[in-house]
């Protein structure tokens, strides 16, 4: 007679924290409830802005499965949870049931747990088996989105691959249609658990497979404001007439999305820590596409000139699809596609503050985010913003080739001789910089701390990254802290690198030699700057992109970046 003992533990850990940490010793194999195989589980927090917000058990709507088998050899495993549900109990007031984690249960019985689990055959307790050398553990949420495969030739019964289904991304605008259905579908990292590890909780932690991405504009012109925007697609001729957001890549099916989108987990179990990899196995549901769109913005209405009060609405537009916080939920870029830029290009119109209601159309203001910044991940959250500034790259007029936006500037002289007057107008091109540092994404934008690394690159049009250099010629980098809050177009105007930079020496800038890898991001050898702010207030990021002229008839010419950096909290 079977004996449906309830028996289940829970010992969570942070999501930045190791899940290979267990509490507890057992040795032998006596068969009872003290050695019985018990599960828990955390889950990335990622989720925030859907639906299924809270903490771990929420996120996993209080349910997973599992499969799961025991090593008697090296070429032969035994099963011993074939898909078994597992599933968050109310009641935590018995030996076997500590921590709310709970798999058994008769045929037939309904509503368990908070996720209202059913089970359509007997699920009995598992008890480690001490002549087993190992055994091996995988792990999905929600139940019904997970299925382990079952081979039609594994006679060693090793777990290879599993299918997971239900992923849904946003890929195109929504302006008026029905939003989006994106459930959060959670795939744990697998587990070897070794003999010494026996009778401890099997601790799964898991990664949601979608991405949140959101992408704001704002503007720091003085004097305008930006009336009308509309952005290109990938290789367009001009705008299109649409006011949505559009990144888009030189890569063809850069960005995917759909909806119900299907997939095949393959699991590696070599090497010291086992891992899996995704990949997408229905074309049918399948968006493909060079372009992604994020808000829209609402024509004739200004874009919002600051972003630590701006609404949502005003700094990342509109869309069904997107959440209260301005994301969207996005499908990750597929594994075995590489890197590359994610470009943005727009033309705006912008209005004089003033009575005169003067206007200046700019034609191909073009931004670039690096590729190390732009391939989205699984369990990751992204946000870019994109800062409009005098020192834009695109063109006034009908000449692509006198870029920028030129202050106009008054002097009064007293000539003794004649009144000619002569000038000189130097044309740049002027490159984008792109700022990282990580845990800086907030509810609102992006907030930089101080004492945490941030990292800085500077891209062409094309999304290039330029070199950076440190010996004085163009693309010389360095970093400042700004006496006062400043913004690029001050920089540029008032030569605030010689009149209120303080303390320009002692900041440090680091242009690394070989590749770096910071968390899941790859910076390239001598394109990434990186600078750790030791106080509060506003730095600078100054690029050389024209060396002044030997003769002295022409000054340097300088790209800037303004990054504000708030003291950390304790």
């Amino acid at each position: 007679m079977n004996k449906y003992f309830l028996y289940a533990a829970s010992v969570l850990a942070l999501a930045s924290c190791s899940s290979d940490d267990f509490l507890g010793e057992n040795s032998g194999n006596g068969q009872n409830a003290s050695s019985a195989i018990n599960f828990g589980g955390d889950a990335g927090k990622i989720t925030r802005a859907t639906s299924n917000t809270g903490d771990y058990v929420k996120m996993l709507d209080g349910q997973f499965k599992i499969y799961g088998v025991k090593k008697m050899s090296e070429t032969q495993f035994v099963t011993v949870f074939k898909d078994y549900s597992v599933w968050n109990a109310a009641a935590n007031t018995t030996t076997s049931n500590t921590n709310g984690w709970e798999y058994v249960g008769a045929k037939g019985a309904t509503n368990l747990g908070t996720g209202n689990i059913s089970l359509d055959k007997d699920q009995t307790i598992k008890f480690w088996d001490y002549s087993a050398s190992e055994y091996r553990f995988v792990a999905g949420s929600p139940i019904s989105a997970f299925t382990y495969d079952v081979p039609v030739t594994n006679e060693s019964k090793e777990i290879k691959t599993a299918t997971i289904t239900g992923l849904a991304g946003h890929i195109n605008a929504n302006e008026s249609g029905t939003p989006l259905t994106t459930y959060p579908v959670y795939i744990a990292d697998p587990k070897i658990i070794q003999k010494a590890d026996y009778n401890n909780t099997v601790e799964f932690s898991f990664k949601r497979q979608q991405a949140m991405v959101r992408v704001g504009l704002y503007e720091t012109i003085p004097g305008y404001s930006i009336t009308e925007i509309n952005f290109y697609k990938a290789g367009g001729s001009k705008a299109e007439a649409v006011n949505n957001i559009i990144l888009t890549s030189g890569t063809e099916n850069y960005f995917v999305g759909g909806s119900d989108v299907k997939g095949t987990i393959t699991y590696d179990w070599t090497g010291a820590t086992p891992s899996y990899t995704y990949t997408y196995t229905d074309e049918t549901s399948l968006i493909k596409s060079q372009n992604w769109y994020a808000g829209k913005f609402e024509p004739h209405n200004a874009l919002a000139t600051t972003v630590s009060t701006a609404t949502v609405a005003a700094l990342y537009g509109k869309d069904n699809d997107m959440s209260t916080n301005g994301y969207f939920t996005v499908i990750p870029t597929p594994s075995a596609t590489t890197a590359a830029p994610i470009l943005i290009k727009c033309d705006y119109t912008l209005t004089s503050d003033d009575y005169s209601g003067e206007t200046i159309k700019v034609t191909g203001a073009t931004a670039a985010i690096p590729a190390a910044f732009s391939k989205w991940e699984a369990n990751t959250r992204y946000t870019y913003l994109f800062k409009i500034s005098q020192n834009t790259n695109g063109y006034t007029g009908d000449d692509p080739n006198k870029a920028g936006l030129y202050p106009i500037t008054f002097d009064a002289a007293v000539k003794e001789s004649t009144d000619a007057m002569h000038g000189t107008v130097t044309t740049v091109s002027t490159p984008s910089i792109t700022t990282y540092q990580k845990s800086s994404v907030t509810n609102a934008s992006v907030e930089y701390k101080t004492g945490e690394a941030i990292y800085a690159t500077a891209t062409d049009k094309d999304g290039k990254e330029y070199t950076l250099k440190t010996d004085g010629t163009v693309g010389n980098v360095q970093v400042y802290k700004l006496s006062k809050e400043r913004n690029e177009a001050e920089l540029q105007v008032l030569a605030i690198v010689n009149a209120e930079i303080k303390d320009e020496n002692k900041t440090q800038t680091i242009v690394p030699s070989t590749e770096t890898t910071v968390g899941n991001v790859t910076l390239a050898a001598n394109k990434y700057l990186s600078f750790t702010p030791d106080a509060a207030g506003f730095y600078a990021i100054h690029y050389l992109v024209q060396a002044a002229a030997a003769d002295g008839s022409t000054p340097a010419v300088y790209a800037y970046k303004v990054v504000e950096v708030k003291a950390a909290t304790k």
